[in-house]
């Protein structure tokens, strides 16, 4: 883990600018992972498989103040989605998941099949891309037993953007490329040893394409790893208004009518 380290800030307005300046989106969802009982995506992904020696379970947590089934996973153990079909170009990927320990390097995604050690990081509570460089968040965005939504938007000949909860704490200038047809979430390579953390997930979301600033901004922080719909406005206080507006346009009525009987 020896490497020349960068610290990149990412200013709010710059985000802001972008989100608003960015084309629409060109990401296709191909899995989803919304771990209800089973591994399987209701997109065209394969099911996800277990990796690791351990016995991942499905269990009952509050994921972000929603009572939610997750995939509990023990310490060294994670989850594969193998095809990916991500290839080299743009792609995407958005899970929501806590780790029971935060305080070193652990692993949230390996992009090489397990042969590497680059991949995406928490890193004593900051957010790490792991590459020829490391680059590495301005602060600490992860906690123990803290669901958090990370999203990773990597482009061709652009940057890798990795975002938590919404906002971007990561622009690398380094591609996030799958080495393998896989993608292989929360445990560590075979190069190094004890760069995993026992957890869960809630959700894993991958797409083809780069997802745009809003698009992840939209997502923010959820048990899903998708935008919450928008509320819809109450019926109750339009039809109060309507009928308020009614009672005022019959009165009105009623009040000129009065006033022509009286010159009469």
């Amino acid at each position: 883990m020896l490497r020349g380290v960068r610290i990149i800030a990412v200013p709010v307005a710059v985000a802001c600018c972008l989100a608003l300046t960015q084309a629409a989106s060109a990401a296709t969802l191909v899995g989803d992972y919304q771990l209800q009982g089973t591994r399987a995506s209701s997109g065209s992904g394969p099911a996800l498989s277990d990796v690791g020696a351990g016995t991942n379970t499905f269990q009952n947590d509050t994921v972000m103040g929603t009572a939610r089934q997750v995939l509990g996973f023990p310490l060294g153990n994670g989850v594969r989605m193998s095809p990916a079909g991500l290839g080299t170009s743009a792609s995407s990927v958005v899970t929501t998941f806590r780790f029971d320990a935060v305080d070193e390097y652990r692993k949230i995604l390996d992009f090489s099949g397990g042969v590497s050690d680059n991949g995406i990081y928490d890193k004593g509570g900051r957010a790490s891309f792991f590459g020829t460089t490391e680059f590495l968040s301005t602060g600490t965005v992860f906690a123990p037993n803290t669901y958090a939504t990370v999203a990773i938007v990597s482009q061709p000949l652009a940057t890798t953007r990795i975002y938590v909860n919404g906002t971007q704490v990561i622009g690398a200038d380094e591609m996030f490329t799958p080495t393998v047809d896989s993608l292989r979430f929360f445990v560590d390579d075979g190069t190094t040893t004890d760069e995993n953390s026992a957890g869960a997930v809630s959700c894993i979301r991958v797409y083809t394409g780069a997802l745009t600033n809003a698009e992840v901004s939209g997502i923010g922080a959820s048990a899903t790893c998708q935008p919450s719909a928008p509320p819809a406005p109450p019926a109750s206080t339009t039809k109060k208004k309507c009928k308020k507006h009614k009672k005022k346009h019959r009165s009105a009525e009623a009040a000129k009518k009065c006033k022509k009987k009286k010159k009469r």
